[in-house]
Formats: structure tokens, C-alpha cells, sequence
């Protein structure tokens, strides 16, 4: 199937940080951000869907697919392309399109999966105060078609670490539902958010970053939807809201990093290899979700 290379990374990361904040204040840099992941994805030979959802430059969602062969739920993926003003967004979020990116090249070729494979590129994310604007439109045409989608992985922020003692924070949730995080003090893991339906998905998602060479840590948390405070705060949140599966994988921002929605969140602060190792730990899961017929 391929591996996950920590310089392609780099250079999708530097590219769409390189014309500033992924802004709809910012036209040049939302139209650069765009053109970036069409021509990416048409290179591996996918045919993109442009899904707007307002007449503003900004207001665009990118999707392309890999077509399954049993005609089961179709499993997506996520990662919003915008970032917040005044802010470059090599993390948030520039480092999950990098890695969806990834994930489509590496799946659109070698043997079709079972289930179809929709790498959605969402817009609007990052809006205040209504956010989720590109997700929550998407999930509102797949509820109007009528479409069978079981859900959605999203990749939020993936790319920061640091493994020294007591450099990793929480929000209250752990306490709140009696989960001990003390183990997880240093920032060098990542975290699958779900809710308490995801149980599968978390499994694999924590099985993929135990074949990683060396293991990727992994912190599966399955939480309740109307309880999850700081674990709904990305695009798999307009996914729960209608019903369907919902997974976060997140290196937890500013739990962890100093350059969250920052002028200092830039490609130097990141941690590559660990970025391609969350997304290989991914591409793990999605290869053995993909393999059910009919859907989890």
C-alpha cells in the first residue's frame, strides 16, 4: 500500500502556509489553498467535486472518491482547509490536509476497497461565531439525499509533540467522566475522539498506531455526544448531531501547544515524523474499515 513520507508533509505544509492565514478575508491565500488540493488530487486520479455552500470564494468544500466495491455505507474523511486570521496554521490546519492527502494518494491505487473511500476537504471550520460551516452543509445534502454515509474521520491538528514530562494539559472531561489521563502527561501522543458508537473505529484507529515502528502512542476516548465539551470542537460534530459515526484524531491543540491560532503556528514548530506516523496509524484503520462489507 505504500508508507506515509514525513517530507511530503513538509512540503504540503509549507505550501499552503506559504501565501499566510487560509482566511475568507485572505482570497489569495483560500484560492492558492484550493488549487493546491485539486491539482494534488487530480494528479493521483481522482475526479474532484467542488461543494459549495454559499457564493463567497470561501465558501467551498472539495470532495473525491475512491469507489468500493460492495456498495455498503461509504466511510469519509476529513480535515478543514481554512485557518483563523493571523494565523499561518501549519497545525490547525494545514498538517490534517497534509496527511488527507496523503491518505488519498496512498488509497488510489492497488486493489479497490470494499466500502467507497470520500476524502472530504471542508471550508468554514474555523468561523466564529457559527462554526463547522463546510461540514454541517455536506452532512445536510447527504441527509436530504438520502446517501448511506456510516460517518467520518477527521484529522484536527496533527502534527505537534513533545515528549518532555508534564507537557501535555486537559480540558475537565477526563475528570467529569472518571477517566485517569495521568499517564498521558507527556504531549507525544495522539487522541481519537468518538462517541460512544465509535468503539470500532476507535479500536482501530488505536490498533493502527500500535503497528507503527516504534508505537504510536494512541488515547482513544469514546464520549457521550451531549457531554463532550472540548472533544466537539471540529467537523465530526455536524456528523453526530445527524446520527452518524464521528471520530476527531487530534494532537489536542492547545492542550499541548504554545502556537495555537497563533502567527507562531509554523511548519518549524511541528513534528513530521509524528505527524506521518498518526497518519500511517490511519491509513491502517481506514484499510481494515474498508475491508467490511456493509459497514462496521
Amino acid at each position: 500500500m505504500g508508507i506515509i513520507d514525513a517530507a511530503a508533509l513538509r512540503k504540503h505544509i509549507e505550501q499552503l502556509t506559504a501565501y499566510g492565514p487560509r482566511h475568507r478575508r485572505n482570497s489569495e491565500a483560500v484560492r492558492a489553498a484550493l488549487d493546491h488540493v485539486t491539482a494534488h488530487l487530480t494528479g493521483y486520479g481522482y475526479q474532484v467535486v467542488t461543494e459549495r455552500y454559499g457564493d463567497a470564494p470561501h465558501e467551498v468544500n472539495l470532495l473525491a472518491e475512491r469507489a468500493g466495491t460492495d456498495g455498503g455505507p461509504v466511510l469519509e474523511l476529513g480535515a478543514h482547509w481554512d485557518s483563523v486570521a493571523g494565523s499561518p496554521g501549519a497545525d490547525d490546519n494545514a498538517s490534517g490536509v497534509a496527511g488527507l492527502l496523503e491518505l488519498a494518494r496512498l488509497f488510489a491505487t492497488g486493489p479497490a476497497p470494499a466500502r467507497t473511500l470520500r476524502f472530504c476537504f471542508f471550508g468554514g471550520e474555523e468561523c466564529d461565531p457559527e462554526p463547522f460551516n463546510g461540514s454541517t452543509a455536506h452532512v445536510a445534502r447527504l441527509d436530504a439525499t438520502g446517501e448511506d454515509v456510516e460517518g467520518v474521520i477527521v484529522l484536527e491538528s496533527i502534527g505537534f509533540r513533545d515528549p518532555r514530562p508534564h507537557s501535555q494539559t486537559f480540558p475537565e472531561v477526563g475528570d467529569e467522566l472518571g477517566v485517569d489521563l495521568s499517564a498521558f502527561h507527556r504531549a507525544d501522543f495522539i487522541a481519537a475522539i468518538g462517541d460512544e458508537d465509535a468503539g470500532d473505529w476507535l479500536a482501530a484507529i488505536f490498533a493502527g498506531g500500535r503497528a507503527q515502528h516504534p508505537p504510536l502512542p494512541v488515547l482513544p476516548l469514546p464520549l457521550p455526544a451531549d457531554h463532550a465539551g472540548d472533544g466537539a470542537r471540529s467537523d465530526h460534530v455536524p456528523y453526530w448531531d445527524s446520527g452518524r459515526l464521528g471520530v476527531m484524531v487530534t494532537d489536542t491543540t492547545e492542550f499541548r501547544s504554545p502556537h495555537y491560532h497563533r502567527p507562531s503556528d509554523t511548519v518549524d514548530t511541528l513534528d513530521l515524523d509524528f505527524a506521518a506516523q498518526v497518519t500511517a496509524a490511519v491509513a491502517y484503520a481506514v484499510r481494515a474499515l474498508a475491508s467490511l462489507p456493509g459497514g462496521a
